[in-house]
């Protein structure tokens, strides 16, 4: 077959397999019995003042405690699903957007970490919160903290963060290799060619794979990494509802191609641009995490609260990144920070 054929056949197959803002269709209409939610159907998208789209689903109960809840890296809106049988238990109205250019959100080339709560901010006044708490998970803490730092005074009673990522001149000491070098170079200085090589390499970026065949290498992976993994990580990657609805939630992830995760990992790792001592003193900050996580190390969450001058409330726990989010501790976060919104 000639050149011209083989694009215009690769062309014909992208343009026919995608629907709403990206989600390949033939490879999402699989409907696996799951404990988590894996449709769209609690998924909408607004338009932002600068013609930009926004999405964002909704979880847990639709008349409780509005909290804004901030996916990792990579994530998505449909992440939160984890969240939503607790939210209807405690009363919770947990609401995902995803950051520009994930999922159903317009790509927003040169922004900065303070610009998603100026759409989150919107996203408010479109659903008429007249107050919401924020929480932030992994990668969604420098965002949380953004959040802490710009939001209006009168609507965010609280920020709580799991797990989350500090500034960049913290440091990576306590990671492993990995997530140091990652942290410290990779996001920040690689070109995207290297980005899209590395996470195609994992069953995550395999978006040429239907989510079944996807879960079957990532257990694969899985059972690999038994020798090495620490074991609280590995009952969590072992639940294969778990594995699902990682998969569903990196396929928005990378749906509109892998230049937004890069962009995210690069934004969180630069100059923020504004201080953690500067973030106002009456907003109560909820700090969870925990002493055997080596991808976002424990001295993040200390230095963190020391920059917040002991006025957060940090809660440390025998868990690993992964386990912090278990069914048990997730019940703690969600329940104090509904009680403090």
């Amino acid at each position: 077959m000639s050149l011209i054929s083989d694009l215009t056949a690769y062309f014909l197959r992208v343009l026919t397999s995608f629907t709403r803002a990206g989600t390949p269709a033939a490879l999402t209409s699989e409907s696996p019995k799951c404990r988590f939610r894996l449709d769209n159907d609690s998924s909408d998208t607004i338009t932002l003042p600068d013609g930009r789209k926004l999405g964002y689903a909704q979880y847990g109960s639709k008349v409780g405690r509005a909290i804004f809840y901030l996916h990792g890296l990579p994530g998505s809106r449909i992440e939160a699903a984890a969240w939503d049988e607790l939210g209807l238990k405690l009363g919770a109205r947990i609401i995902a957007a995803d950051r520009p250019g994930i999922g159903w959100s317009s790509p927003h080339p040169g922004r900065t970490l303070l610009g998603h709560p100026e759409d989150l901010e919107y996203l408010a006044k479109h659903l008429e919160l007249e107050e919401y708490g924020v929480l932030g998970i992994s990668g969604g803490g420098p965002y949380a903290l953004a959040c802490a730092m710009s939001l209006p005074y009168a609507k965010l009673k609280c920020v709580s963060i799991v797990c989350g990522l500090g500034p960049p001149d913290i440091g990576m000491r306590g990671a492993n290799w990995w997530h140091w070098l990652g942290f410290t170079w990779g996001w920040r200085y690689s070109p995207l060619i290297f980005i899209r090589w590395w996470l195609q390499s994992e069953p995550s970026g395999r978006l040429d794979l239907t989510d079944e065949r996807r879960l079957q290498l990532l257990q694969q992976s899985v059972s690999k990494s038994e020798g090495s993994a620490q074991v609280k990580d590995l009952e969590v990657m072992k639940d294969e509802d778990i594995l699902r609805l990682y998969l569903r939630s990196t396929r928005e992830s990378f749906a509109q191609g892998f230049e937004a995760t890069l962009q995210d990992g690069r934004v969180m790792c630069t100059d923020w641009g504004f201080r953690i001592e500067d973030i106002r003193p009456d907003l109560p900050v909820q700090l969870w995490y925990g002493k055997l996580d080596t991808f976002v190390p424990l001295n993040h969450g200390v230095q963190i609260a020391a920059r917040l001058g002991g006025r957060a409330h940090l809660r440390v726990e025998d868990e690993t990144h992964a386990s912090i989010s278990g069914q048990r501790m997730k019940g703690e976060i969600l329940r104090d920070l509904v009680r403090s919104t």
